[in-house]
Parts: C-alpha cells; sequence; structure tokens
C-alpha cells in the first residue's frame, strides 16, 4: 500500500466555487479534483459503500452457490471467499484518492489516452449491463407491488411508468452528482440496513441447520472443488466489477489522507457487509427455488415483511443503480465524447432505459447480457491488474500532460505502453484458458474438472508480468492539471 507523498507537487489550476454541492449540479467530470474542491470525509465512505451494495445483485450472486451443488456451509465459505478481491478495490481508491482521477482517467497513463479508448467503451458497456440488470430488478418488483395492490402488474402502463420512476430515480442522483450520491447513501445504508437484517433475521430461522453440510447435489471430491472455487468467482464478479468504478467515488477525499485509512474504510465496509449479503442469498437457495429471489422469498416471510422487502429491492436497486450512473458518464468522457459530465450521465440513463423497455416488450436479452458478463473477467481482471501496478509502482504520482493532452497531443511513452499490453494480454491468456462460462469453457479449466481460476489469475498474471516489465524509474511528478478537457 502507498502512502501519502511527502513532496507532492502544488498544482496550478482554476478552481471552480461550489463545484460538488449536495442537490446540486456537480461540475467536474473525469479530469482532476484540486485539492481545494475536495469536499469528502472519511466518515462518508462507509455508509455510501453500504449503501450502495444493499441489492438484489449481491444477494442473487450467493444464491448461485448453492445451484452448483454445494452444501449450505460450503457456500457460505466460498461466500467469504470470493469477496477477498474487495482488497483491490481498497487498493484503487487509494490510488483515486492520491491522483484526484476516475479510474478511466488514470489508467490512462499505463494504456496511452487512445488505447485506454477500449478500455473506457468496455467500462461502460459492462456498466449499461449492469445497470439494466439492477433496473430490471427494480422494476419487477414495482410490478410485484402493483399486483399485491390490485394492479394490473402486466399492463403496458405500468410496466413503462415503473421503468421510468425506477431509472430516473436513479438516473437523477447520478445527474446531480457525487456530494448527492454520498449524502443520500446514508440514507439507503440505515432504511436498507434495517429492512434486510429484519429478513436476514426471519429468513436464518427457516434454514434447516441440521442438515446444512449436506450437499445440494451429489458431487464426486474434484467436483465440490470446482463447484467451490467456480462459486467463488461467481461472488467475486461483483468486487472485481468495482474496481473499474467505485474508485471513483471517493475520489474527493484531501490526497493527504493516510492509504492505511482509506483501505481500511473501502474494503472493511465493502467486504463484511458483502459477506452477509452473499450469504444470505446463499441461505435462501437453500430453501427452494431462488431463481427469482423477490418472488421465491415470499412463501418464507409474513405479507407485511414480504411488502417492506419489495421496497428495499426497489430502492437498494435505485441506491445501486445511482453511482453506476455516475460512472458511465465519466468512462463516456474518457472515451471523448465531448460532452458535460451530466449530459455523458444523462446519456447513458437513454441507452440503459432503452435496453430495459426492450427486455420488458420486445425480446428478453437477459440471457444474452448474463453471457456478456460472465466473458467480462478476462477484460476486467487483466485491465485491472495493470493499471493498479502501475499506479502503485509510480506511487500515484502522473503527468496530466500524458492523461488530459492539450492541443500538441500526448506525450509518447511507446516503451510503457507496450509493456502495459503485453502484460495485458499475458493476464488475458491466462484467464481465458482457466475461464468456465456459459459460452466458452478453457482448456486448463476443462482439464481441471470445469474448475474457474480466470478471476484469480487474470489479474495477478496482469499485474505480475507489468511489475517484471517495469524499470525503476523516477516517478513523474503531476504538473499541468488543468490542461485537460472541461468536465
Amino acid at each position: 500500500m502507498t502512502g501519502a507523498p511527502a513532496d507532492q507537487p502544488v498544482i496550478d489550476e482554476p478552481l471552480i466555487d461550489h463545484g460538488n454541492d449536495v442537490f446540486g449540479v456537480e461540475l467536474r467530470g473525469f479530469d482532476h479534483i484540486p485539492e481545494a474542491e475536495r469536499n469528502m470525509t472519511l466518515a462518508q465512505v462507509g455508509p455510501m459503500w453500504l449503501g450502495a451494495n444493499l441489492n438484489m445483485f449481491s444477494i442473487s450472486v450467493g444464491c448461485v452457490s448453492i445451484t452448483l451443488g454445494l452444501s449450505l456451509w460450503q457456500a457460505l465459505a466460498a461466500c467469504v471467499v470470493g469477496n477477498l478481491p474487495y482488497i483491490y478495490l481498497g487498493l484503487a481508491s487509494v490510488g483515486a484518492v492520491r491522483a484526484g482521477l476516475p479510474a478511466t482517467t488514470l489508467s490512462r497513463a499505463a494504456y496511452g489516452v487512445r488505447g485506454n479508448g477500449v478500455h473506457a467503451l468496455l467500462t461502460w458497456a459492462a456498466s449499461v449491463c449492469f445497470e439494466v440488470f439492477n433496473g430490471v430488478f427494480g422494476v419487477l418488483a414495482w410490478l410485484s407491488l402493483l399486483g399485491l395492490l390490485g394492479f394490473d402488474k402486466d399492463g403496458a402502463v405500468e410496466k413503462i411508468a415503473a421503468v421510468i420512476i425506477q431509472l430516473a430515480l436513479g438516473g437523477g442522483i447520478a445527474v446531480l452528482g457525487q456530494a448527492t450520491m454520498v449524502f443520500l447513501q446514508k440514507i439507503f445504508a440505515v432504511v436498507l440496513g434495517v429492512v434486510l437484517l429484519a429478513v436476514f433475521v426471519w429468513s436464518a430461522h427457516e434454514v434447516n441447520w441440521a442438515h446444512a453440510a449436506s450437499a445440494h447435489t451429489p458431487l464426486t471430491t474434484l467436483a465440490v472443488l470446482a463447484a467451490f472455487i467456480s462459486a467463488c468467482g461467481v461472488v467475486a464478479s461483483q468486487p472485481i466489477s468495482y474496481v473499474y468504478n467505485g474508485p471513483d467515488w471517493v475520489r474527493y477525499l484531501p490526497s493527504q489522507t493516510p492509504a492505511k485509512s482509506i483501505f481500511n474504510h473501502v474494503f472493511w465496509w465493502t467486504f463484511i457487509p458483502c459477506i452477509g449479503l452473499t450469504a444470505m442469498g446463499a441461505m435462501w437457495a437453500s430453501l427452494g427455488d431462488m431463481s427469482d429471489p423477490v418472488a421465491g422469498l415470499k412463501p418464507f416471510i409474513p405479507g407485511w415483511l414480504y411488502i417492506v422487502f419489495i421496497l428495499a429491492v426497489i430502492a437498494g436497486s435505485v441506491a445501486n443503480n445511482a453511482p453506476t450512473f455516475y460512472s458511465s458518464g465519466l468512462a463516456l468522457q474518457s472515451l471523448g465524447l465531448k460532452l458535460s459530465r451530466w449530459s455523458a450521465t444523462l446519456l447513458d440513463i437513454g441507452v440503459s432505459t432503452a435496453a430495459v423497455l426492450y427486455i420488458l416488450f420486445v425480446h428478453d436479452l437477459s440471457t444474452v447480457l448474463n453471457d456478456f458478463v460472465s466473458l467480462l473477467v478476462a477484460w476486467s481482471g487483466p485491465y485491472a491488474g495493470v493499471w493498479l501496478c502501475d499506479g502503485i509502482l509510480r506511487r500515484w504520482r502522473f503527468d496530466m500532460a500524458e492523461i488530459h493532452p492539450g492541443a500538441a497531443g500526448a506525450p509518447r511513452h511507446n516503451a510503457r505502453i507496450l509493456r502495459s499490453w503485453l502484460a495485458y494480454f499475458a493476464g488475458m491468456g491466462a484467464a481465458v484458458l482457466t475461464m468456465k462460462s456459459p459460452l466458452f469453457e478453457g482448456p486448463l479449466a476443462k482439464a481441471l474438472g470445469g474448475m474457474d481460476l480466470s478471476w484469480v489469475l487474470g489479474l495477478l498474471v496482469a499485474g505480475g508480468v507489468y511489475a517484471l516489465f517495469a524499470t525503476s524509474r523516477p516517478a513523474r511528478s503531476i504538473a499541468g492539471a488543468g490542461a485537460g478537457p472541461k468536465a
């Protein structure tokens, strides 16, 4: 972990007064956040992450471990191991605070401005998939609630209204910006935490703990190990997916904030709650069919709590989509779109809304999107491994002319960029060889009885190869931060 450099240079750049006020529109975007504008505190980090994670996606990935044939105790162990990659998120968050930059901007230093466009595009595409998943969860919860209240839950007007309300709430928060998002996540954290804790306690009472060691499906020893590693990988998909956007949300912390404090606030406020949420999903799946975890829970809790739970699902979808929408706008800016942060966010919301409506009215793309996300680890892990290693080696100090080039263009450091891409493809190769997904099974995964190690090896191999390639050059100073495009 890298501490705050004592010789951090003072950056001469224009300041924006009230550029990130609660319920005001944030004026910065994918550019550098000057020290004088950093208005976030460590006390806000934990509740922000708690609010963002109290949603059905966290629970649904926990359900999968049981469907792979594991016993409940094995599934719970997979929930612990699979959440360990939040370590990477903690490290990446230190970098975002030191640099004052979102992930898709600071990764330009490793991959080059043009080359990083590929990663910015994939970051945006992956974010849209998660926005659609969460949007559909929220919309279906709205429709279930309408059905319980006596309305036609299958009516076109009801579906359109649910989509607009659900995505407008999350999108509206994202358009306003980081300060509003952080403020409201405290409320989401308290309200959703109370509801889901009540559901957790009630559903835990329904579990037959005497048979918790019994496998859901009879498996050989090798098959159990393969299923366990695969279950860990499914759970790990969430923390790994956060590495390319989660650091964005804490970049308003003062740059001299101790690295250990940043790491601890991010890691422990994600790792511990997500163990509980994924464990809840595993417990529910041991009770019965949880292919639809919202409807599947209905027989196991009282009617009044089920209605409150549906409201929590709706709110959880909003709480998770808001920061995802937010980072999607930053990714579009990093991709090169000449848009302000809030207008790029609106464009992203429009695409996600269209996708949700298409799923509800034309064709169910859920399987296609799920298959796409299952392949993402071959990209996301190696991508993160390189820029994380690059940032740590340079102590998160960047030349802003590399990241936000002016009219003269970005300075070229072809040797380092080549090393980055070679390390990236080495990590991708390791991930592809050891991947097991609905669309593809790598030869090593097949030889190991279906054991999916892509979530482990992709990031570590890419980072390790980059570290081997790296030379011991002096860290570059941050200079000319104001030279980049306007946010």
